[in-house]
Order: C-alpha cells, then structure tokens, then sequence
C-alpha cells in the first residue's frame, strides 16, 4: 500500500504575497513556481491579511481578493509564544525582529508549519522553533 504524503501548510509572509500580487514581478514567477512545486497548502496569518489590505486601502486601490486564502488569527497561546520568544531575544540582544513579526512566527511555529518570506530577519527565529521554507 502507497504510502500517502501529508499536505504541510505554509504561510505566505507579507513581502511574499505583495510579490506574488505584483504581476509585473519576476521575483513573484520565481515565487509561485517554487510553492507550486511544493504540493503544499498556502494559508496567511491575521496580520498580513491586515497589512496588505491597509496598504491597499490607505493607497486608495482595490483590494485583491486575498480574503480566499485561509486566514489564521493571533490566539492567547500565540500571544504567551510570542512574548517568550522577544523576552529571549531580548537576552540575546537581538530586537530587531520586530512586533508583527514575532507574531507571525508565533501563529506559525503553534501550527507546526512553516513560514515563506523574504525577510532575512525571521532568521533569528530558526533556533527558536520557526520553520522556514525557502525561496
């Protein structure tokens, strides 16, 4: 009997999906044949469905339909993770990860996934139980 593969689910970080919206982007080509590739599943966090449609909406645009992704919210387990992971950074000395960023890594570590971006500081976070899948 064939063993069947489990669906991972990836969350698609803010750079990522401003890059796949952008048709123009080659970056984005690259993107999207890389998570095609992967056979996985594609859901964004609470606060990249914020931060792209406040950029869409404070820029006077329509806003993409985004909203047909899965969207995972920022729950009281992600808020203690979250908080955990700055206070040991902050005994590193490494602040520069950043807020909305340490919340993102929470909801996505909590899930077991893994987190696409661009962003080079979510490097930090490997140690830290964050799964990176790389593009």
């Amino acid at each position: 009997m064939e063993k069947k593969k489990v669906r991972c689910l990836i969350f698609l970080e803010t750079d990522v999906l401003f890059e796949l919206l952008n048709k123009k982007s080659t970056k984005g080509d690259e993107i999207f044949q890389k998570l095609e590739k992967s056979n996985e599943s594609f859901a964004i966090t609470s606060i990249t469905f914020y931060q792209i449609v406040s950029f869409f909406i404070t820029s006077d645009r329509q806003v993409p339909p985004i909203n047909l992704l899965q969207v995972y919210g920022f729950s009281k387990e992600d808020a203690q993770k979250a908080a955990e992971m700055e206070l040991i950074l902050q005994k590193k000395d490494k602040k520069e990860i950043g807020t909305t960023n340490l919340m993102t890594a929470a909801i996505v570590i909590n899930k077991g996934s893994s987190l696409c971006t661009l962003d080079h500081r979510f490097e930090e976070l490997k140690d830290l139980g964050l799964k990176l899948f790389l593009v």
